[in-house]
């Protein structure tokens, strides 16, 4: 009997809850009924809502927009704010010019297409939230702000208002696309834009907002509870016109070569800093070369033949051989051992090198010297050769600022699983260890630098404005990889490789250049990931001047199908043309007492062009040239010139720019011979690059109004 009575209880309370909720649904309904408003007023009160802050832009070092958050508009209707007889009367006034105003701009619809768009819009009175177009760009914004109607009114009134979407744009893209990054807002960034994203992102602010359809929101009042702090600007390390010059010759040699991808590393070498970063991807679709992969940083390769720099260094460090030491290469080839693939050097199909010093080694690049040289001294005691290298810094990522780093593989142990009678021989000619072509161009810094490895830097700096708020200091990971003399007898063997006039396997890349180069070539089979190897992989890595080291230059190029693949040919090329630019644009590598012009029998070549301009560098150079007017006739000094030289002194001829036929262009500069064509109202198309070599239209011509000349340059 008590448990009946007790789940009655329990029964009637139940009922009690579930009639109590029934009443409430029901009230909530007929206030509803009775004043629908009401309810909706409640959900739009205005709310504290975060304010996201501007981005902070990414700089070159020299100040050139990389990255940047530009601002576009979506610009909605609210047709409801117009509720009073008086403002519905002004607004139908105004309607014919606010409908033209829209019908200009935006096009979409006539001036009568707009004008019954929005009549209809503001008589159902259904949405608070019509749009009126999107994507709008900051300068235009401004102009529909002052269209009729809606410059009359405040954004409460005209019921128009505007809605920011930031987007990120990248002015100089496709430049340095990987290395700059990607900004995903939902998370996923990467490059400079994830590394340096909490300096670059600001400080939210806060703000009253209301909402007036579905979830969009809009400010309450323009006073800020908290105003948003826009991020810093990263002022990164990249310099825009090497970036380009790299990408440039990158390309060329990847589309000369018909290779899979390739990339290009620019150090500078005090500081580590990374000047250019190109990385480019054959796209098989567009039958052309993108940068959608930071192979760079990313990709962990084998190095091949510019590995042989740590199996030399090892070597000496032992102080078992010195670089005068001899190695017996025979006929170009040895099996190291039962089980192992024969090694061959180049020379073996004209019966090899034979006895070479250890130095020589280095210089002809010899697989068969290296792998003899390491195994007469770690045979027996490999462990100790692991940790030769280990003590060398390799084996260890570099810990740079971007994610993404590949991870090197450098055997730690003799007793992993992986090693094996062949792996002595194999490492060290650049086998069974891999590194990122960054790795391999920080670790050839090192010598530049003698000795000092120094962690590669994106960024040096974060600026508000123009001022720096936070330096970025140099990192060195080790003061020094090895000792003096090794990396002083490393300095001098990689000179030798690309000595013009040498045996070594650059030496002929580098001739007639007015700087001396340090490097070393590498060729090595490419893996493939279905196991084995297919194709080839060409390198070269190296600093110059070779005297006074400024700039590490690393170049890969991964599975070459045309015109070769050896490393002196696909990559030392790119090396070539990025160190041409930099020498020819950094006045502080040339010494002139030592340099080109202090020892040539002959004055350097000049281009045709303004008068004033070259009469002035000569006179600051100390040049003797000569004004040849013989037979001219001319009663004032001429404008232009055209330049010859001989042993002894320059001659200059004027040339013949007055009046308004079409002047002779040819040898002059880009930029003299575009100014006086289009002062005479030509339109100038431009092929090639350096001077002009050839005009379409020739000399003396009378010039037609429009008309279009061609320039090709060389």
């Amino acid at each position: 009997m008590k448990n009946l009575q007790h789940i009655a209880t329990r029964a009637w309370v139940l009922f009690s809850v579930f009639a109590l909720f029934g009443v409430a649904i029901l009230l909530r309904i007929a206030q509803i009924q009775l004043d629908p408003g009401h309810a909706q007023s409640a959900a739009m009160l205005p709310q504290v809502r975060t304010i996201e802050p501007e981005r902070g832009r990414i700089l070159s070092a020299d100040g050139h927009l990389l990255a940047a958050s530009v601002p576009r508009f979506d610009l909605h209707w609210d047709p409801t704010v117009i509720d009073t007889p008086e403002e519905k009367a002004e607004f139908l006034a105004e309607l014919p010019a606010l409908s033209q105003a829209l019908a200009d701009e935006f096009g979409q619809r006539s001036e009568q297409g707009w004008r019954d768009f929005l009549l209809q819009a503001h008589a159902s009175g259904k949405s608070r939230y019509v749009r009126i177009a999107r994507n709008i760009e900051w300068d235009r914004r401004g102009t529909v702000q002052s269209f009729p109607w809606i410059g009359d009114h405040s954004r409460n009134r005209s019921g128009f208002m505007f809605s920011e979407k930031p987007r990120r744009d990248k002015p100089f893209s496709p430049l340095a696309n990987r290395t700059i990054g990607l900004h995903r807002p939902e998370g996923n960034s990467v490059g400079i834009e994830a590394a340096f994203n909490e300096a670059l992102s600001g400080q939210a602010g806060e703000q009253l907002m209301r909402r007036i359809h579905g979830n969009y929101w809009i400010p309450a009042t323009d006073d800020f509870i908290r105003a948003p702090e826009p991020g810093r600007d990263v002022r990164t390390t990249i310099d825009l016109r090497t970036q380009d010059v790299a990408t440039d010759a990158l390309r060329a040699q990847l589309e000369h070569h018909a290779a899979e991808w390739g990339c290009a590393v620019v150090l500078e070498v005090g500081t580590g800093n990374v000047v250019a970063m190109a990385n480019l991807v054959h796209d098989e679709a567009d039958n052309r070369y993108v940068e959608s992969y930071n192979h760079a940083i990313g990709t962990a390769v084998e190095p091949g033949s510019t590995f042989k720099l740590a199996s030399i260094m090892a070597l000496l460090e032992s102080g078992r051989l010195t670089a005068s030491d001899t190695i017996d290469t025979g006929n170009g080839k040895y099996k190291p051992a039962k089980g192992c693939s024969e090694m061959e050097d180049t020379s073996h199909d004209e019966g090899g090198y034979g006895p070479l010093r250890l130095e020589e080694v280095f210089e002809h690049s010899s697989n068969v010297g290296t792998a003899k040289a390491v195994q007469q001294v770690f045979a027996g005691n490999e462990q100790a050769w692991l940790d030769a290298l280990a003590n060398l810094g390799l084996g260890a990522p570099l810990g740079i600022a971007l994610a993404g780093e590949g991870q090197p593989k450098v055997h730690a142990s003799t007793t992993e699983r992986s090693w094996s009678a062949c792996s002595l021989t194999s490492m060290s000619i650049g086998y069974e260890v891999t590194m990122t072509p960054l790795q391999t161009a920080a670790f050839y810094n090192a010598i530049a630098s003698d000795g000092r490895l120094i962690r590669p830097r994106f960024a040096d700096a974060f600026l508000e404005g123009s001022h720096v708020v936070e330096s970025r200091p140099v990192e060195v990971i080790r003061e020094r990889i090895a000792s003096r003399p090794t990396i002083a007898a490393m300095q001098d063997m990689m000179e030798r490789v690309c000595a013009p006039g040498g045996h070594g396997t650059a030496e002929d890349v580098f001739r007639d250049r007015p700087y001396r180069v340090a490097g070393k070539t590498g060729t090595a089979r490419a893996s493939s990931p279905q196991g084995g190897y297919k194709g080839h992989r060409g390198s070269f890595a190296g600093y110059f001047p070779a005297d006074r080291p400024a700039y590490t230059i690393a170049v890969v190029v991964q599975r070459p199908t045309e015109h070769g693949y050896y490393g002196g040919t696909v990559a030392a090329p790119v090396f070539r043309a990025i160190a041409d630019h930099l020498y020819g644009t950094h006045p502080d590598l040339t010494e002139m007492e030592k340099g080109p012009l202090a020892s040539t029998p002959r004055l350097p070549v000049s281009m045709n062009g303004d008068a004033t301009v070259l009469t002035g560098l000569y006179r600051t150079l100390g040049m003797t040239y000569v004004l040849d007017t013989a037979g001219m006739g001319l009663d004032v000094a001429p404008s232009h010139v055209a330049a010859s030289t001989d042993d002894t002194h320059v001659t200059l001829t004027p040339r013949k720019t007055e009046g308004s036929a079409i002047p002779d262009v040819r040898g002059m500069a880009l930029r003299d011979a575009v100014r006086l064509l289009e002062t005479r109202g030509l339109r100038v198309d431009i092929q090639g690059r350096g001077t002009v070599r050839r005009q379409s239209i020739s000399p003396g011509t009378a010039p037609r109004d429009g008309q279009t000349i061609l320039l090709e340059l060389s």
